[in-house]
């Protein structure tokens, strides 16, 4: 199937749409080890690395997709969608305004805006979005989400590289592999079968901006850190919770993402702090780190009020700010280190 890509900034994107159309969902991740320079004729450069990065791939691969879904996201993204409906090559450019809250009303308008994908979606592919496709989407979603969750829990028993662990997520949200399910099933079996914990390593949580490439969990391992819990989209955000599979398969696509773990594009900061005491709570970690992308506001505001609910709850925690870059930061890497060496 040919790929439909789409920009979320958190988790807003109702996947299970696209793929009730025919297509595989592709979320676009940009590539750390590009230049920016495409995006920066027409972004500045102090605005979000990685949304640059995203135009940057955009404008090089958007003619090998069927199309572009826009959700709605931070404060400095939102607006993206006009350059990119001017500067983007794309028969199909959508604006998916996903709600800010979570309410009653926010249900109502989520299901609107789903009527309204659908529909442009139908129109414009010739397609028919029927429930019952809609359905099978949200089985499989399902299936993945619960096995990613096995995968999660063996982060803080098993030997398991942050890079594995991120790697498998990725391939779940951008790549959309056919065999996707078997090929979880597959990792589990290996996953389960590695060497327990190591003895050197320190269990972490790892909350903040969206970490979307690799070479940063190479760093953590490097410095003696695993991430056994996280709340980032490429994370628990996305497996943390089931799709109902019961009733209107519209009102329990809106219900499932109102209720997802919180990003601090959402409000409350409240619910968020929730999530990240109650995963605390679940699982033993040495420490918590809290990290935002440079120029990443949303996470940058959030932490100050995030952490120290964290550090009143008794947890060590440390916050930093990362460039966007493949390059070891030997700064960051002392800094790591020392604060390791303190637990």
């Amino acid at each position: 199937m040919k790929k439909l890509a789409y920009f979320d900034s958190s988790h807003d994107m109702p996947e299970e749409i696209i793929r009730a159309a025919g297509f595989t969902p592709y979320k676009i991740l940009g590539d750390v080890r590009t230049s920016n320079d495409p995006a920066d004729q027409y972004l500045a450069k102090f605005f979000c690395p990685a949304a640059r990065s995203w135009l940057t791939e955009a404008l090089a691969h958007s003619q090998e997709w069927a199309g572009i879904i826009f959700a709605h996201g931070c404060d400095a993204t939102n607006r993206h969608y006009d350059i990119w409906k001017k500067h983007v090559e794309t028969p199909f450019l959508h604006w998916f305004n996903s709600p800010i809250k979570n309410d009653a009303a926010a249900r109502k308008f989520f299901i609107v805006e789903l009527k309204r994908l659908i529909k442009s979606l139908e129109d414009t592919y010739s397609v028919n979005i029927s429930d019952g496709a809609i359905h099978e989407a949200i089985v499989l979603s399902n299936k993945i989400k619960k096995r990613l969750q096995t995968l999660s829990l063996l982060r803080s028993r098993k030997d398991v590289p942050n890079r594995d662990y991120f790697t498998v997520v990725a391939d779940c949200i951008a790549n959309g592999p056919a065999n996707i399910v078997e090929m979880l099933d597959t990792r589990a079996q290996e996953w389960d079968a590695r060497p327990d914990f190591p003895a050197g390593k320190k269990r972490f949580l790892l909350t903040g901006s969206d970490v979307t490439y690799v070479e940063f969990m190479d760093i953590l391992d490097e410095c003696d850190i695993r991430v056994v819990r996280d709340d980032l989209s490429l994370g628990e955000r996305y497996y943390a919770t089931l799709i109902s599979e019961t009733g209107d398969p519209l009102e329990a696509l809106a219900d499932y993402y109102l209720t997802i773990p919180r990003p601090a594009t959402r409000p409350t900061i409240q619910e968020r702090v929730d999530y990240l005491l109650g995963a605390l709570k679940e699982t033993a970690v040495d420490g918590v780190l809290s990290q935002n992308l440079k120029f990443c506001e949303p996470y940058a505001y959030d932490a100050v009020e995030v952490n120290k609910a964290i550090k009143d709850a008794g947890f060590r925690v440390l916050h930093l700010e990362r460039e966007f870059t493949a390059l070891p930061d030997q700064q960051l890497v002392n800094r790591l280190m020392a604060f390791n060496e303190m637990l």
